[in-house]
């Protein structure tokens, strides 16, 4: 049986925004929070570093790049009253496999210029730290990123 027009109207106006689902899931907004403040670590926001932010909000997110200009605006609020620590101690009790998924996409980031900057190294440790991430997990998140970190 086809579905009516009302139950489309009704299934397209039920979903929810990427900014929407953002806002009510603050362990979402605190990940690519996260993600955001390894563009910016080093101050140079690269392109690179912004297309793969942009591909790892689509392929983990399922953030669009349409959507994905309301997002960041979303984050700036957000990270305007949220530091790096507090993001990630909210993430703190996230699923070990989340975590180092978390730490990869950090390291993608951050290798995407294919320049490693001291302040990238060491906000991304930092995250690690709050995160309770191991040395060991640590050391194969580095091993697995495209450069080593």
């Amino acid at each position: 049986m086809s579905e009516s027009i009302f139950e489309r109207i009704s299934a397209f106006l039920s979903k929810k925004s990427a900014v929407q689902r953002v806002a009510e899931d603050p362990a979402l907004a605190s990940e690519l929070l996260l993600l955001l403040h390894v563009v910016f670590a080093d101050g140079d926001r690269h392109p690179a570093e912004i297309a793969a932010f942009k591909a790892i909000a689509s392929e983990s997110f399922g953030i669009s790049a349409e959507e994905l200009p309301e997002v960041t605006e979303y984050l700036k609020d957000f990270g305007y009253e949220t530091t790096t620590k507090q993001a990630a101690s909210m993430l703190a009790e996230m699923a070990p496999e989340r975590r180092a998924s978390l730490l990869r996409d950090l390291m993608r980031i951050a290798c995407a210029d294919n320049h490693i900057d001291q302040s990238e190294t060491a906000m991304i440790k930092r995250i690690a730290d709050v995160l309770g991430v191991t040395a060991d997990d640590l050391r194969q998140a580095q091993q697995a990123s495209p450069c080593g970190l």
